[in-house]
């Protein structure tokens, strides 16, 4: 009880620790609220408020009072100066301060600035008022081809900082030079340049924008015109994952991009993706697989993050680096590739503005699987029974009493009981402001999702705070969020839950008002089997889990010579996770009991800390070179802790806490810090934008090495050539405006080894470890038992990449198809050593390699019919993995039916080969007698000596006459020879349509919830399969006999179970309505869209199980171990701005 009680105060303790790190991330985040209101309040409050004055023949002070009455400003000016006396005459209408006060001090010398309320009035020095008298007022109004006013254009007077934005009426008001051009520009139409001579008023049109050649694409430590890029990057805008409603980033990724897994293991609350860039990177057999090896980096504006907390809302895009060329610059982080990340942040010179955005929907499991109601059970059981010979007073009680008596029995859906429709929300809130000097984005999130299994659910809450401001040379800002997940998570006895759910007793009742906790189960007295009451396991037992994420970091960026800019950036990542598992006492029928409750609780903390200083320098010469540099150094630190306490024997159920446990106490702690220290640079260069080179390197160095081996040297090259760009293609230019060539070739490393495998670790608690020193007693002791690795060093990843990208009809097509070969070295393997050495191990060495290859195309259409405009995006890709060696020559890793072996592809289905179903016992004898083999007696052995008719024919590969596991066949494998994404967008004046599809093809899936709803060695209920197996009257069939027991074995791992997991699906359809602007405006918004979707809405597919993509992590792909599938959901929502 003490040991116990003294985990209380620590658990308290970490409580207390992140309340405090809390509350400072508060004032934290106030004193940078506080810090940047000077630099956007103004614009907050002066851009929002609008006002009409009519004063005909008054003086300039009658003018100030009463705009002080309207719109609660106040102002300050020197009267020796200043001449209020003035008569002035003015008539507007719903204009802002700034176009009020142009107006009213037009050519009078009198200039103004604005502080929030305060309004300054002085005079203009000599100079500036001859320039004032040079000026003239340009009145315009800026739409796009179909007359509809672009609100927050921007308006510039080119050669100046002047500007303007326009109005929700898409109107703007500018004093300009005379003779001078504006340049207009709006983000997603052409930029236009628009000389002004003698008008006072302007229309300007504005074009949307297909050309994609000079959009910019973000690459490590900056960004490049998607022309000048050699390497293999693809992007997703923010808006396209805008329009895919979900809480999980993650999961809109989906067939966006040609070369990125985006694969879900479960459809159950609290449930992740696996990402993977390019199939599998690397292969550990000591853990059978490394997700941390395989998954790609994910940088957040600019600093490693998580993915899973971050809101897809603020997503401005998305990077995705696939070859060395482009993720060298990370150096050992990035082997698996990289995913980069851009938040929104504010624009300079823009309005404040507000966006709202939510939407609601129910949830459910797509589909249900087919089992044996009561009766049918019976049926069927008692088919086994007959056949395997049993004798009638041998079977279960509840066969003659149902038959007896049904009423006494239930006949329970268990499906029905277990899944639920869920409700879903989401609620999103954004501001963005922008002065001259600074810009700022706040944003906040909320959502909440029932799971679609009773009980379960998932909660996420969480903002971000994006700021820039610039002085001078200098420029600063900061990153701030926070976010939290909290879930009710699945509860069972240890089996899967759908296996639970599937194979329980229909016979049995979901409740039971006189067992403990008031569930049912298997009947006392009956021989029920009892498979778990899951509905009982989600209610009864308490587990659950939540993540608190702080992410904060801050630059400061320098501009000695134009072109240099040197930035330091600090961030740190903090997570913070608590667990909890209370198992109450309860009786759930006959066969699941607890007598006595038990809690298990963990808490952990991990911290990374990231220094980094750069200086990149642009330079262009004589119009025809452009030459980037970048240098810079990075330190990160990472820090993990967790505590763990179980213990059981509660007083009640109601007394649940860790310190009213009474016996089996156990406490548990990790403690581990790691760091990685870099030097990086990279060389960008083009002639052009003909020829383009990159070349870049990182030199890291590692704690998980030992002196020696700790640093590693990773660098990478890339060439392009834009043919379109050559002389000779002047005359094709506008039918293929780019044809570019790309080749690179680069190493990335690989640090995730484990953090201490080079020192000798000390074994405590082992009951080998015990020493009898007084002769009666044995004492624990320590004992170093695993050998240390100290000469493991860097992991490398070799890539070979070859592209083309082309661009036809003014970019109206775009294409793009690469090939690639990424060769893996040094992977960490087990050898074993001798039992001379002192050590019952292996050693760790550097002998596996790996190898992948594959190809990706991806092809892109922007198109107009009439009034209608749409964007087809149409992608594939292909990997195959293949492990080429290990230490053991011999090695396999086996999962079920799935192997990894040296010389095969990762993750293959190897299983028995079926050859029909035994018609008659002649067919028995027959076979019986041509297979089997000798045994040392002479003795003639068959090869299914208990096959009857009804049973399986099974294949004996290597002829030795018996039937074992060197007779499985390799039938395939669970990951798809092609992977496709094909996403449309339309739009039709005020209406739009989003149509995202998703599949996979030539993969296999094993359906392990068909071995156990068609197997007959257990007792719980069957499929309705079941129903359909072989009799004498029934022998066309595929279903063996029922019998119990399964004497021959027809429910081995065989290719009964393996299926085609080929499938195509709608992963999102949405359609939305925007309110034409004027009514917008009337309603006092620049905008508002509502619209009505659907996720997995439906799935083509000839797969027998719940769902064909589940079954994701390395080398176990396909492997279908009945997992919760995921939901199709419906729902509405709204978007507006204002």
């Amino acid at each position: 009880m003490d040991n116990i009680m003294k985990c209380t105060p620590l658990g308290e303790q970490k409580s207390l620790w992140l309340r405090k790190t809390l509350l400072i991330m508060k004032f934290f985040v106030l004193f940078l609220l506080l810090g940047t209101i000077p630099c956007w309040a103004g614009v907050a409050y002066s851009q929002n408020v609008k006002m009409s004055l009519d004063m005909e023949n008054t003086t300039v002070h009658d003018v100030i009072n009463a705009i002080e009455k309207k719109g609660e400003f106040y102002f300050t000016y020197n009267l020796n100066q200043i001449n209020v006396n003035r008569k002035v005459s003015i008539k507007v209408e719903n204009k802002t301060i700034n176009q009020i006060l142009d107006q009213l001090f037009s050519k009078s010398g009198i200039d103004y600035k604005i502080e929030n309320r305060h309004i300054v009035l002085y005079k203009q020095a000599a100079s500036e008022v001859e320039a004032v008298k040079q000026q003239k007022s340009i009145n315009g109004i800026v739409a796009d081809e179909q007359g509809e006013p672009i609100i927050g254009a921007s308006v510039l007077e080119k050669g100046t900082t002047n500007g303007t934005i326009t109005d929700l009426d898409g109107r703007f008001t500018l004093s300009i030079g005379k003779g001078t051009e504006l340049i207009v520009s709006y983000v997603g139409y052409t930029t236009k340049t628009v000389k002004i001579g003698n008008q006072s008023t302007i229309k300007i049109v504005l074009i949307e924008d297909t050309k994609t050649l000079d959009e910019v694409v973000v690459i490590g430590y900056g960004t490049q015109k998607k022309s000048d890029v050699s390497g293999s990057v693809t992007s997703v805008s923010g808006d396209k994952l805008s329009k895919i409603p979900t809480a999980n980033a993650e999961m809109a990724l989906q067939g966006m991009a040609p070369g990125l897994s985006v694969n879900f293991g479960s459809g159950a609350a609290g449930s992740s993706a696996t990402l993977q860039v390019r199939g599998v990177t690397s292969w550990k057999d000591d853990d059978g697989e490394n997700s941390e090896s395989n998954g790609p980096l994910v940088i957040i504006d600019g600093v490693p993050g998580n993915m899973s907390y971050l809101n897809p809302e603020d997503i401005k895009s998305i990077s995705v680096l696939k070859d060395a060329a482009t993720a060298a610059i990370y150096g050992s982080r990035s082997a698996a590739g990289v995913i980069l990340i851009e938040t929104h942040r504010g624009t300079m010179n823009s309005a404040p503005k507000i966006t709202f955005s939510g939407y609601w929907g129910l949830s459910a499991v797509p589909k249900r699987l087919e089992v044996c109601n009561s009766a049918e059970f019976i049926k069927v059981r008692k088919m086994a029974l007959i056949n395997a010979g049993t004798d009638e007073s041998r079977w279960p009680k509840y066969i003659s009493e149902y038959e007896r008596d049904p009423s006494q029995f239930a006949d329970t859906d268990w499906q029905k009981e277990y899944y639920q429709r869920g409700f879903t929300q989401k609620y999103n809130i954004g501001y963005t402001a922008g002065s001259a000097n600074s810009n700022v984005s706040l944003s906040a999130f909320y959502s909440k999702t029932d799971g679609v299994t009773i009980a379960t659910g998932d909660e996420k809450f969480g903002f971000r705070l994006n700021s820039d401001v610039t002085r001078g040379k200098f420029k600063m800002g900061e990153s701030v969020s926070y976010s939290r997940w909290s879930a009710d998570l699945e509860s069972n006895s240890g089996f899967s839950s759908i296996y639970q759910v599937t194979n329980m007793e229909p016979l049995a009742f979901l409740y039971d008002e006189n067992n403990d906790g008031g569930y049912g189960g298997a009947i006392s007295g009956m021989g029920m089997s009892d498979a778990g009451n899951q509905v009982a396991f989600n209610k009864l037992i308490d587990n659950t889990s939540s993540n608190d994420y702080i992410a904060a970091s801050g630059y400061l960026q320098y501009e000695p010579i134009k072109g240099l800019i040197v930035k330091f950036n600090a961030s740190r990542n903090m997570y913070f996770g608590k667990s909890r598992l209370f198992k109450p006492t309860y009786e759930i029928g006959a066969a699941k009991r607890n007598t006595m409750a038990s809690l298990s609780e963990s808490r952990s903390q991990t911290t990374n800390d990231l220094l980094e200083l750069t200086a990149n320098y642009d330079k262009t010469i004589a119009e025809k070179h452009n030459l980037s540099l970048l240098l810079g150094l990075s330190q990160e630190e990472n820090k993990y802790e967790d505590l763990s306490a179980s213990g059981s024997d509660f007083e009640n159920n109601s007394m649940s806490l860790m310190g009213h446990a009474k016996s089996n106490y156990s406490v548990g702690g990790t403690k581990t810090r790691s760091a990685l220290r870099s030097l990086f640079g990279r060389v960008n260069y083009n002639y052009m934008m003909r020829y383009m080179i990159m070349a870049s390197f990182r030199y890291d160095g590692s704690s998980r090495f030992a002196k020696g081996n700790k640093w590693g040297f990773f660098p990478s090259v890339s060439l392009g050539w834009n043919i379109a760009n050559e002389p000779f293609w002047e005359n094709l230019k506008e039918t293929v405006s780019m044809f570019k060539f790309r080749l690179s070739y680069g190493a990335l490393g690989n640090q995730n080894i484990g953090l201490y495998r080079y020192i000798p670790t000390l074994s405590y608690n082992n009951h080998a470890l015990n020493y009898p020193f007084d002769g009666r007693e044995t004492s624990m002791g320590y004992a170093i038992t695993a050998f240390p690795s100290s000469d493991i060093k860097w992991e490398t990843t070799v890539y070979k990449n070859i592209g083309v990208d082309i661009s036809l009809w003014n970019n109206k097509l775009e294409l793009s198809a690469e090939a690639y070969i990424k060769n893996t070295s040094d992977m960490l393997s087990s050898r074993n050593i001798s039992l001379a050495t002192g050590y019952n191990s292996s050693i760790l060495v550097n002998d596996g390699k790996l190898r992948t290859t594959g190809f990706e195309m991806q092809a892109i259409y922007h198109g107009k019919a009439g009034g209608l405009k749409y964007d087809l995006d149409l992608n594939l890709s292909h990997y195959k993995s293949v492990l080429k060696s290990m230490a053991n020559p011999d090695y396999l890793y086996e999962y079920g039916a799935l192997r990894t072996y040296v010389g095969g592809e990762i993750g293959e289905f190897w299983v028995y080969q079926t050859a029909g179903i035994f018609q008659n016992q002649a067919e028995v004898d027959e076979w019986n007698t041509a297979h089997g083999y000798k045994d040392q007696n002479g003795n003639w052995q068959p090869l299914q000596p208990v096959a009857k008719p009804g049973d399986i024919r099974f294949i004996d590969q290597n002829g030795d006459g018996m039937l074992d596991t060197n007779d499985r066949v390799k039938v395939g494998s669970g990951t798809p020879k092609v992977s496709l994404g094909f996403n449309i967008n339309l739009a039709y004046k005020d209406f739009d349509l989003v149509a995202n599809f998703y599949g996979d093809f030539g993969a296999k899936r094993y359906n392990y919830t068909k071995y156990q709803l068609e197997r007959m060695d257990h007792v719980f209920n069957y499929g309705k399969n079941a129903l359909n197996a072989w009799t004498p009257e029934n022998p066309d069939t595929d279903i063996p006999r029922a019998v119990s027991g399964d004497p021959n074995k027809n429910s081995r791992t065989s290719t009964r179970f393996v299926e085609n997991g080929d499938y195509l699906r709608l992963n999102n359809l949405q359609i939305g309505y925007n309110l034409p602007v004027k009514y917008c405006k009337k309603m006092g918004l620049s905008n508002l869209r509502i619209y009505v979707g659907a996720t997995r809405l439906f799935t083509i597919t000839n797969y027998k199980g719940y769902d064909p993509s589940t079954g994701s992590s390395v080398g176990q792909m396909g492997y279908d171990y009945a997992a919760i599938p995921l939901s199709r959901d419906f729902m509405m929502g709204l978007k507006f701005g204002f």
